[in-house]
């Protein structure tokens, strides 16, 4: 039994760490601005051509991804609400938190409701402890459309189909069959890496019911069947011929980028394991494991699976989302993939891990481990917390970013720009912005005039041309 001193310093430091996460993106949230790249661009094409005629141009002439060309088309901009970028990245922190808890209160229904709330407060603090680029998840509306937002999406997609088979037969299991239906066809529809892992995760569900329990599953027949069209959707759209005709690096291997998908996975693991507290968390969290696998548990049947079955197609769907960067482009995945990947490694691991204490509970082995060395446990846990915290390179980006008051500046000076550009004039002379914080800003105008990010910011204002001119005191020339 758990001491009431140590159960008391347990939950404030779940709280301190959940903040020390959360707080920080809250607080940068306040000081963004949408970026030249991109967003200008989508916003420009919205308001000249019109919101349903802007989509069309980008299926038919970049990209076939048309549920977050569809969140681009319509962002605050489009509407005249420069300052509504301001809220985005809160909203979708907020919403990502949303989706962990939907899904952990799935999958820990036996659990107490502070159980529940301290795993989705670690399991979030270890995302954004691992983040490769926080101003790719959060602050950069263009990747947050194509990679963050169907990344909740799938998320709440698992909690939904889970709730699904504990529901009475009627109208609302039939209205949450066609809600799950929505959630699969916009993930798919917002970009190719999710597309990757929620189609081979569809299947590998649905195949393990077909064979190795023998039944027909109506709900995942009608996910997969909605996947594959949505699939079909995004692949048939002219556009992505003319993307993928862009592409000049040597890619295509497939044998090649299956090797180096997997190589870059073992690489990346060794480096979650190390520099992020999954390893102690994962011994805190046997004996939830233990509660969620035995008998009488409301959950037990979600972790009655082969525990090695598991764990090989846990490992070959991290690898498959790896492998279309490998395979379509030739290079190791962006740093927004790796944001994406470390989410679904860190929920397939707790996952995974439940699953085969479940086997090996069942073979009689019983995992004690945190009962019988308490101390050390707690101990290692600490320390591998600090370490995890020092080496975080986004939470000292953040950190810097607001002590420093970089990200304070950035606002003011982004927002005086705003004003400039307002002003009515053919031509309009910016200086640049004495500075850039990493963890939310991604891309500015360039000093050559024609560069495609002028030529959108200038077209969204009305002007004729920007320039980027450091030796010249910002003004408006008409």
């Amino acid at each position: 039994m758990k001491h009431p001193l140590i159960d008391r310093l347990a939950t404030i430091t779940v709280i301190l760490l959940f903040l020390l996460a959360y707080l920080p993106l809250l607080l940068l949230s306040f000081h963004n601005h949408p970026s030249a790249a991109d967003d200008y661009c989508f916003a420009d094409t919205a308001v000249r051509y019109g919101f349903w005629q802007g989509q069309k141009f980008y299926y038919n002439g970049w990209t076939g991804r048309y549920f977050s060309n569809m969140l681009v088309h319509g962002s605050p901009l489009v509407w005249g609400w420069y300052d509504g970028y301001r809220f985005i990245p809160a909203l979708l922190t907020t919403a990502l938190v949303g989706a962990i808890y939907a899904l952990v209160n799935e999958l820990l229904r036996g659990e107490s409701l502070k159980n529940r709330l301290q795993v989705t407060a670690l399991l979030f603090f270890m995302i954004v402890l691992a983040l490769q680029s926080t101003v790719e998840a959060f602050f950069w509306t263009a990747a947050m459309a194509t990679y963050t937002v169907p990344t909740i999406l799938t998320i709440y997609l698992l909690a939904v189909i889970i709730r699904w088979y504990r529901l009475p037969e009627g109208v609302l299991k039939g209205l949450t069959a066609v809600w799950a239906g929505f959630l699969v066809f916009a993930s798919i529809g917002s970009g190719e890496t999710n597309l990757v892992l929620l189609i081979l995760l569809l299947l590998a569900i649905l195949g393990y019911r077909l064979v190795f329990l023998r039944r027909f599953d109506p709900l995942l027949v009608w996910l997969v069947l909605v996947a594959f069209v949505s699939a079909w959707l995004l692949f048939r759209a002219p556009g992505n011929a003319i993307r993928m005709g862009s592409n000049q690096t040597k890619a295509g291997e497939l044998v090649k980028s299956m090797v180096l998908s997997f190589g870059w996975l073992a690489r990346s693991m060794g480096l979650w394991l190390l520099k992020t507290p999954v390893i102690p968390f994962s011994l805190l969290f046997i004996p939830i494991a233990r509660r969620l696998v035995r008998h009488g548990s409301p959950v037990r049947e979600l972790f009655l699976l082969p525990a090695g079955l598991v764990a090989v197609v846990y490992l070959g769907l991290l690898a498959a989302t790896i492998f279309p960067s490998y395979y379509g482009l030739g290079i190791p995945p962006f740093a927004r993939t790796m944001n994406v990947l470390f989410v679904f490694f860190a929920l397939g691991w707790f996952y995974v891990l439940t699953v085969w204490v479940g086997w090996l509970e069942r073979l009689g082995r019983s995992l004690t481990l945190v009962q019988k060395w308490p101390a050390p446990v707690w101990m290692l846990t600490a320390i591998w917390l600090i370490g995890s915290i020092v080496v975080s390179k986004s939470v000292k980006q953040m950190g810097i970013d607001l002590i420093s008051g970089n990200a304070a500046t950035y606002d003011r000076e982004m927002t005086e720009r705003h004003r400039q550009l307002m002003a009515s004039a053919d031509t309009v002379r910016l200086r640049p912005i004495s500075v850039y914080p990493p963890s939310i800003f991604v891309e500015d105008i360039k000093p050559d005039r024609m560069h495609w990010w002028n030529r959108c910011q200038s077209g969204y204002y009305g002007h004729k041309v920007i320039v980027l001119d450091s030796t010249f005191t910002a003004t408006a020339q008409p």
